[in-house]
């Protein structure tokens, strides 16, 4: 999320209030649109019944308790995420989502993603602009505030977390190629993208948010999703992503790679022994860098060997058909994080870091509800961190 006060990310907040406002304009506008056509532009497929518009979303509020940072006990991150789909034919639309929030004290707005796709058979479709990377699953299905079932997101697997990425768990600007094949039984679906890739700083540090580029080069990547069983209850990813990051003038990184290679896998069932459904989640990161020269804090020179790695996995239960109503909306919630970054990295967290998430999700519909959770963080320097963290969410 933008935090920052530079010329260029003021000019950025303010591009973005404007594309908000003239969304909305543009949804009133073809919500209220008559049936006009022209002998001149095809407009049949554009006039009022064929063109569909809809503002959708969610909204969030949080508060975090930290025992021994009274500082990080606060009413923190609120704020609300409109999305926008356009329907301008039966090929072609537009989607796109702003989120508007308040968090440490800063005012942010961001474009998650804008993107233009075109349906070229009922197996593929082409899409181009800012978009949620395909790459692992979580970024692209389960970050969604009205999605995530706990109050937080994994370790270094959150949209924001762009900084010292481990692969492009966020939004890339760039083009994709995506569908769904069946298999008989089984089915697949597929992405390939390229996009402006990573950039590299001289600690060795990745930055996947790729407002533009650093050099010629376009990152090459994509994802394969297998579903083995005819209910599609377990699906298993294979991601993958390449791409050149040092600088196109800067001489000591200027071909040095990034590659980055993801698993991840999805698995619900329902155990009529415990009359609930369980529901299975995991996904694994890891990149590596070509070998470079980089510089600590002093202006001195080493190296090390770049390769970092993170994980979770999830498990949920929710009594789905118990007798009790109230029941029946509760999640009972467990996670396991983990983030492995080089010891010698000159980073924060440089090392090792797990953290424990132990939750409880009461849904009041598909889209809305409440979210407690406690975490238990173990840092690279043997220090531990613990909060209590509780989010409201409402899908609209």
């Amino acid at each position: 999320m933008i935090t920052t006060n530079s010329p260029t990310r003021i000019k950025m907040r303010i591009f973005f209030l404007v594309l908000f406002a003239l969304s909305l304009i543009m949804n009133s506008a073809l919500t209220a649109q008559t049936d006009t056509t022209s002998s001149d532009l095809n407009y049949q497929s554009l006039k009022s019944g064929n063109t569909k518009s809809m503002i959708t979303g969610s909204a969030f509020a949080t508060f975090t308790y930290d025992k021994d940072n009274p500082v990080k006990t606060n009413f923190s991150a609120t704020g609300f995420s409109p999305i926008f789909l356009w329907k301008l034919s039966d090929r072609l639309f537009f989607e796109s989502e702003l989120e508007i929030a308040i968090e440490d004290g800063e005012v942010g707005i961001d474009l998650e993603y804008g993107k233009i796709s075109y349906v070229l058979n009922k197996y593929m479709a082409v899409g181009v602009g800012r978009m949620i990377s395909p790459f692992g699953a979580f970024g692209e299905r389960l970050e969604a505030a009205f999605v995530e079932r706990f109050p937080n997101g994994p370790l270094l697997m959150h949209h924001e977390d762009g900084t010292n990425a481990v692969g492009p768990n966020g939004a890339e600007f760039g083009l994709d190629v995506r569908g769904g094949l069946p298999l008989g039984n089984l089915k697949m679906n597929y992405a390939v993208y390229i996009s402006n890739g990573p950039s590299i700083d001289h600690t060795g540090a990745l930055e996947y948010e790729n407002f533009t580029d650093n050099n010629s080069n376009k990152a090459v990547g994509g994802r394969i999703g297998l579903l083995p069983f005819q209910n599609s209850s377990f699906e298993i990813g294979v991601s993958g992503n390449t791409g050149i990051a040092g600088g196109a003038e800067d001489s000591l990184y200027k071909d040095v790679r990034a590659t980055a290679y993801a698993i991840d896998l999805s698995y619900v069932k329902d155990l009529q022994v415990l009359k609930s459904r369980i529901n299975i989640k995991g996904q694994y990161n890891a990149v590596s860098v070509d070998k470079a020269n980089y510089f600590d804090e002093g202006g001195s020179e080493y190296t090390f060997d770049n390769h970092s790695e993170v994980y979770y996995g999830v498990l949920s239960i929710r009594p789905i058909m118990a007798h009790s109503k109230f029941l029946q909306k509760l999640e009972l919630l467990a996670r396991y994080n983990s983030l492995k970054y080089p010891d010698a990295a000159q980073w924060e967290l440089a090392g090792t870091t797990t953290r424990v998430d132990l939750g409880v999700c009461y849904w009041l519909n598909w889209r809305s509800g409440l979210r407690l959770a406690y975490e238990d963080q173990k840092n690279p320097d043997s220090s531990n961190s613990n909060q209590f963290i509780i989010r409201f969410v409402v899908g609209l």
